[in-house]
């Protein structure tokens, strides 16, 4: 239970960074998110091709396909016979590492590896390749987010670093790692405690006549090689400082860190070799070869920070991230540093926040997994799923509940986390023990760093679903490992052993106590809570209306409102978990009408069959009818008398309380309390009442809410704050809608992309088209010398050929500049030519113009891409490579490069045409020429790289600015096509 302790309790990059000497990275799969063996085969593949006869082209693309896919099937048997052999199935893992089975093992690997290799050799499937193309398919690799910068960090830090490969070319590992501000060398011929720079140690093809013979230069094959190289850099390390420093400088020396990286069974050794040795990725052959082996796998936050690890240790690391956190502190950007490339367009480095639920299927839509994946989508996170169970429901109740089996649960996780994977694992219904300790299984597996737990034990009613199986299992597996559970009151009372859960001081002592068990935070949702007494601790969010903390009927962000996850499936645990879902019906249709009538006197549609559930309760409601018929007509009452006392009120729709009384309105109008603790601090969370119907799968949506905040980087609190302000705008956007003609419809999660209630047409979400041949500029100083409106001149800038408009007015006050804009957008769009707004994000968004366009002193434009969203098309002025690489990684879709001529318009500096031509080919988004063009001078920008000129004076500037553009567009076009022929 220590090393759980220690790692939930640990925050990489909290403590200071430890001193290091030296730091070996291996490339293939540890820095590389592609397979550079294939990339080598397909560049000799490609070669040979290209040298054939026409009429042999396609038989030597089939014979060298065929010969690849042969050589890989090959390998993957024999590796599979090997792994057999030295790994054979039910053998005794040792306590402790056996050094010398551990030996014997990666000699072994590794005369495995020199045989393959030399089978690749004797197929000549190497042959042919020109010397310098593997570098440009080095160029083309996908990299680890984050590889760059911890190497940059490091390098930056004065840190020996060298990465080791077995790749068959130093030249493409070269390559691919030649980027942004890295000094990149190969080991050959120089002394390696001599370089400041990256040292590359990999090997080669050999060349004669600059082209591949098919041989390579054997340098690093496996992980012997690898081991022996880490051995000789360690030596060679501790001689070098030995020798610089004396006496108590020497023992500080000595105390520092000899790091290696890896991701594989060829880096088991040197992972072991080196002080600290840390595990990126999730290899699962490598983790089961340390297993066999006796060696630890132990979270990086409780690795040391000087001298050496733990004996029989390695230290796995979630992400580069976490690997920079603990080797040189927090960034202080905050974030990765994207390398070249990054950002529209890019090929890698993109960070796409992940979130896996695991909950039931509501065939209706509103709750489960359909909510969580709604939830997941408007909150800006990718979403992936594990069906737990399959309901037949809507928004009057379910008719079948079919539980899906441990296997194919574990199936499904083990497909996405193994693929895409997840920064966060939400989960909701998880019917069985065995379900539980499925999920706990494939986080533990895969290392998911971020979990949220969602238990599902009790009824909206108070009776108990899952029985003490389920919630034993939770509290057993799952809440160790968790960063924030979400119970409700019933939740948290059968958590404590039905313990009294219901006013405010109960619930801070629940939290404290659910802490114990293990979750680094606890959130107690007051849906449950009738009152809600005064606090001075409390946190209150009534700037943004939140859903109301009432029982059932009434909703709340934070409630306990129940979804289609709130089944247990405690019967489903004692029969099958294939336990049919017409079975699951039929129990459900065995309900006693007579009381249930009575409810929906108060609450249902005249037409709604007695036979169905209360929405609310969905899965709960079915699961209490597969225990027993008999409590039904008590459940119905209980639910009845908690609906008539929350006063389900639709007042937001002008619809009075059902019961009339005048006192449910004063306790439905109370605060919304939730409670969140962390292990040190109580932090009461309250937020205003929303009232609506709406309210079907609001339980199982704050938590994904939640959940998607922390794939995004947030801390829980403000992840909680945040889950709850947007479910309360969400709940109060709803409000008037009727999907169903059950009493509790589901959410309009996309209520900020399409309005039901207000009978709105879906947005366009298209980005506008983006021609950039020919960009005007407006100049108010222009046209007042020209003696015409800016409407006017850009009237005739347009009849001229101009394809996109820019407008820019510095010293124009806000509704001045609002109206001008509405203008140029009622004249441009119905002409097919764009209007960007200078600088004043507010101005494009009120007059619905198609983007923005800022300069290096304006708003930031990662700034200005958040305010605009994905869907307007945003420019940046820059002046040299690295800023045009950084608009791009920031959200760019265009940029303007200049001055590239002195002009009257802006005091600005100029640049050359050969920087032009480096921007144009360091970016991956078009690039237009601004400053001083004319239609003499426009040509070179167009032949530099440019898709375009931006221009002022010498339209707007002018008499005639309709023939100005036209000559323009002339040179332009001409320049174009000549470049494209």
């Amino acid at each position: 239970m220590q090393m759980e302790v220690d790692f939930f309790s640990a925050q990489p990059g909290t403590g200071p960074p430890p001193a290091i000497r030296m730091l070996v990275v291996d490339f293939d799969d540890t820095c590389t998110a592609t397979d550079t063996t294939s990339q080598i085969f397909n560049t000799a593949t490609s070669a040979t091709v290209e040298s054939s006869a026409e009429s042999e082209k396609a038989d030597v693309q089939n014979r060298l396909g065929t010969l690849k896919d042969k050589l890989v099937q090959n390998y993957v048997h024999e590796q599979q016979k090997l792994y057999a052999e030295l790994l054979p199935e039910g053998a005794t893992n040792p306590d402790a590492i056996d050094q010398q089975k551990a030996t014997a093992f990666v000699d072994a690997l590794t005369q495995f590896d020199r045989r393959m290799n030399q089978v690749v050799v004797d197929s000549g499937i190497l042959k042919g390749i020109p010397q310098g193309r593997l570098k440009a398919a080095g160029e083309q690799i996908g990299l680890q987010a984050g590889c760059l910068t911890v190497l940059t960090r490091a390098q930056q830090a004065g840190v020996p670093t060298h990465v080791v490969s077995v790749n068959y070319s130093t030249e493409m590992v070269k390559a691919a790692l030649q980027r942004g501000s890295l000094n990149i060398v190969t080991a050959e011929g120089v002394s390696a405690e001599e370089r400041h720079d990256v040292v590359i140690h990999a090997n080669e093809l050999t060349y004669e006549q600059g082209i591949s013979t098919g041989d390579i230069i054997r340098r690093v094959q496996g992980g012997s090689d690898k081991d022996a190289l880490m051995s000789e850099l360690m030596h060679h390390s501790s001689q070098a400082k030995a020798d610089s420093t004396d006496g108590a400088d020497a023992n500080a020396e000595a105390s520092k860190l000899a790091v290696y990286i890896g991701d594989s069974s060829s880096d088991f050794a040197p992972l072991l070799r080196a002080d600290v040795g840390i595990v990126v990725g999730q290899n699962k052959r490598l983790r089961q070869v340390a297993k066999a082996h006796g060696v630890k796998l132990l979270p990086l936050t409780i690795a040391p920070a000087s001298g050496r690890g733990e004996e029989g240790a390695l230290y796995e690391a979630e992400s580069w991230a976490a690997i920079g956190a603990f080797l040189f502190g927090p960034d202080p950007s905050k974030a990765l540093t994207p390398h070249p490339g990054s950002g529209p367009g890019a090929k890698t480095g993109i960070k796409v926040p992940r979130v896996m639920t695991v909950a039931g299927s509501d065939s209706g839509g509103g709750a489960g997994i359909q909510a969580d994946l709604k939830t997941y989508q408007a909150r800006g996170v990718f979403g992936t799923s594990a069906i737990s169970a399959l309901t037949a429901q809507n928004t009057r109740g379910v008719r079948g509940v079919s539980t899906v089996p441990t296997q194919h649960l574990s199936d499904q996780m083990e497909a996405v986390l193994s693929d895409i994977g997840a920064d966060v694992v939400k989960t909701g219904m998880l019917p069985t023990p065995e379900a539980v300790m499925a999920v706990a299984d494939a986080v533990r597996a895969h290392k998911v760093s971020t979990l949220v737990v969602d238990p599902v034990l009790v009824a909206t009613s108070g009776d108990s679903l899952a029985g003490s199986e389920v919630a034993q299992a939770l509290k057993t597996y799952l809440f160790p490992l968790a960063t924030i559970i979400t119970p409700n009151l019933p939740e948290a009372s059968a958590l404590l052993g039905n313990r009294r859960v219901s006013d405010l001081p109960t619930m801070k002592q629940a939290a404290k106590d659910l802490h114990k068990l293990g979750p680094q935070y606890v959130l107690i949702k007051g849906g449950h809570l009738i009152t809600a007494p005064s606090d001075p601790n409390r946190s209150s969010s009534d700037s943004q209306p939140s859903p109301a903390s009432a029982p059932s009927h009434t909703p709340s962000a934070s409630s306990a409102a129940q979804d289609s996850e709130s089944a247990s499936a405690n019967s489903a645990a004692q029969d099958s978990e294939s336990a049919a879902a017409s079975s699951a019906a039929q129990d459900s249709e065995s309900a006693s009408a007579q009381d249930h009538d009575t409810a929906q006197d108060d609450t249902h549609d005249s037409d709604q069959p007695v036979s169905e559930l209360n929405a609310d309760s969905s899965l709960e409601e079915a699961h209490l009818q597969q225990q027993a018929s008999s409590q039904h007509t008590d459940t119905d009452r209980a639910e009845q008398k908690t609906a008539q006392h929350n006063g389900a009120s639709e007042s937001a729709t002008g619809k009075a309380s059902p019961s009339g009384d005048p006192a449910e309105k004063h306790e439905s109008d109370a605060p919304a309390i939730d409670v969140l603790y962390d292990g040190h601090e109580i932090h009461v969370l309250e937020s205003k009442r929303v009232h609506t119907h709406n309210t079907h799968g609001t339980g199982c949506t704050l938590a994904s809410a939640i959940a998607a905040e922390l794939a995004k980087g947030r801390e829980p609190l403000t992840a909680v704050q945040r889950a709850k302000a947007w479910l309360g705008e969400a709940l109060q956007a709803s409000a008037p809608l009727h999907i169903g003609r059950g009493p509790h419809r589901p959410l309009n999660h996309g209520f900020e992309t399409t309005d039901w209630g207000q009978q709105k047409a879906p947005l366009d979400l298209q980005k506008p088209s983006l021609d950039l041949r020919l960009y005007a500029v407006t100049d108010p100083a222009c046209n007042t010398r020209c003696q015409r409106s800016n409407a006017e001149a850009v009237r005739q800038a347009v009849e001229g050929g101009v394809t996109l408009v820019q407008l820019r007015e510095k010293s124009t006050d806000g509704g001045a500049f609002v109206h001008e804009a509405q203008q140029l957008v009622d004249f441009t769009r119905p002409a097919g030519v764009g209007l960007i707004v200078n600088d004043r994000v507010d101005v494009a968004l009120a007059v619905g113009a198609d983007g923005v366009h800022v300069g290096q002193d304006d708003i930031p434009a990662k700034a200005a891409r958040a305010l605009l969203g994905p869907h307007k098309i945003l420019g940046v002025s820059v002046k040299t490579v690295e800023q045009a690489q950084q608009a791009a990684a920031d959200g760019a879709d265009y940029l303007g490069a200049g001055a590239m001529f002195q002009t009257a318009t802006k005091d600005s500096s100029t640049i050359s045409i050969e920087t032009l031509h480096q921007i144009c080919k360091s970016v991956d988004i078009p690039v237009v020429a601004i400053g001083g063009i004319t239609a003499a001078n426009a040509k070179p920008a167009i032949e530099a790289g440019c898709q375009g000129v931006a221009v002022v004076s010498a339209i707007f500037g002018v008499e005639d600015a309709t023939a100005s553009a036209q000559q323009i567009r002339a040179v332009i076009d001409s320049a174009m096509e000549r470049r494209a022929f």
